[in-house]
């Protein structure tokens, strides 16, 4: 820690703390997330899972690794700062406006080519929501998907089993004990592009109400008349009950309505952040 110095705290938890600091050569802000030396080995595992997650992810579209150290034997983890805070804040300060649909597909995509990144290296973020969406940017918002603590890489193609996730976005197959894959992130997806349209969640209350709404089909609708019967169809199409008829993040870039958001995307990314380039054959 001698190399930073500490600004403020952003959060504390029973596994440890996290710190907005500062680079002390450049005066560049980053986050600092110290996890606590006592923890049991199973949670100190955890945490070094997430090192491995982030350090084999590079993608504008998500928080960037920079470091991980040892020190008295807590594990610290150094990342990228976004400083205009989460999607979930974002949607709660835009009540009780809307979003344009060109802002709404600006939004999604960006997150969808994060996503894309993630899976195309084997990994299933398994808590994706509002609250672990950052954003930052020079200029617009640019969205850079977080917390991989609860992550987890496939390896040999094969299926989690673990339930774990936060309920108002949990796909039903977690719901049911059954494995899972990729495929429960595109349910996580579809219920953060509706939360985007609606700015309210597709799914509210405890996990038992979650439950029991997923299992009786019910899915609330979008205002068509706004922003048209596709943007309702996309979000209908990621919340399948199968996961084999869920699109998987290339067939959701390969539509008609997300390919040219995509396109304007790709040529515009590498202007995000001072030093960072996008290449959008690599998404």
């Amino acid at each position: 820690m001698d190399l930073y110095t500490v600004i403020s705290l952003l959060g504390q938890g029973t596994f440890g703390t996290i710190h907005l600091c500062e680079r002390k050569h450049n005066q560049q802000k980053i986050v600092i997330k110290r996890i606590n030396a006592d923890l049991k080995s199973v949670n100190m595992e955890d945490a070094k899972n997430e090192v491995a997650v982030l350090k084999s992810l590079n993608h504008p579209n998500i928080i960037q690794f920079y470091d991980s150290f040892m020190k008295s034997g807590s594990l610290y983890i150094v990342m990228e700062y976004a400083n205009k805070g989460t999607l979930f804040d974002l949607i709660s300060k835009t009540k009780p406006k809307r979003f344009s649909p060109q802002t709404v597909m600006n939004l999604f995509c960006q997150i969808l080519m994060g996503l894309n990144h993630i899976h195309s290296r084997k990994v299933i973020h398994r808590d994706l929501k509002s609250e672990n969406i950052f954003l930052t940017g020079l200029r617009d918002d640019v969205i850079k998907i977080g917390d991989f603590g609860i992550s987890k890489i496939l390896l040999n193609n094969k299926n989690a089993h673990t339930v774990i996730g936060t309920c108002n976005y949990v796909a039903p197959e977690l719901c049911d004990g059954k494995p899972y894959d990729i495929k429960s992130d595109i349910w996580s997806l579809g219920c953060i592009l509706y939360e985007i349209c609606a700015l309210e969640r597709m799914y509210e209350g405890t996990i038992y109400n979650v439950v029991l709404a997923i299992a009786a089909g019910q899915k609330k609708m979008i205002d068509v008349s706004y922003y048209g019967i596709q943007m309702q169809q996309m979000v209908e199409l990621m919340l399948q009950i199968d996961p084999n008829d869920r699109p998987n993040t290339k067939d959701l870039m390969s539509l008609t309505d997300v390919f040219p958001s995509l396109h304007i995307l790709g040529t515009n990314l590498g202007c995000i952040s001072k030093g960072q380039k996008f290449d959008f054959n690599a998404v």
